[in-house]
């Protein structure tokens, strides 16, 4: 079994968050926060949550504190995804987001803005953490990490 390493960064512009497009295994897109595999090249999970927001979105963001684990069983994989508070860097234009330094395997289509209320109301198309109501009524009062449980595949 693989194991894997994940970091998340969320990132907060008042009352909007920014999200990532992605198309999953199945070929079905989801929103979800930026993030991606811990890499070893990486100087400590907080430059990777750098990194992959940088990589994901185009902006430089500076990372905080943990918020959030959670774990996933499937395919012959464990997961343990690490999400992180960001900032945006200063004098950082938080409406220069691209995805110029994405790879083609990321499978990603789209970053965006997302307001609170409109992840909150979606129907459909949000990851499993943006529609866990723990991770919503946490984000405002946690005062340690989190854990939003454990996702094994097909449950």
């Amino acid at each position: 079994m693989t194991h894997r390493i994940r970091v998340a960064g969320l990132v907060r512009k008042d009352d909007d968050f920014l999200l990532i497009q992605q198309e999953d295994r199945s070929g079905k897109l989801h929103w979800s926060l930026p993030g991606g595999r811990l890499e070893a090249s990486d100087a400590d999970m907080f430059r990777g949550v750098e990194r992959e927001v940088l990589e994901e979105t185009g902006l430089r963001v500076q990372a905080g504190r943990l918020l959030f684990l959670s774990e996933y069983s499937g395919h012959d994989m464990f997961a343990l995804t690490l999400i992180f508070e960001c900032h945006l860097v200063e004098g950082e234009d938080p409406n220069n987001i691209h995805l110029n330094n994405t790879m083609e395997d990321d499978n990603i289509h789209d970053v965006a803005w997302w307001h609170v209320s409109q992840i909150q109301t979606a129907d459909s198309g949000m990851s499993r953490t943006l529609g866990n109501l723990e991770f919503w009524q946490a984000l405002e009062t946690a005062e340690s990490v989190v854990h939003l449980g454990r996702h094994d595949e097909g449950g």
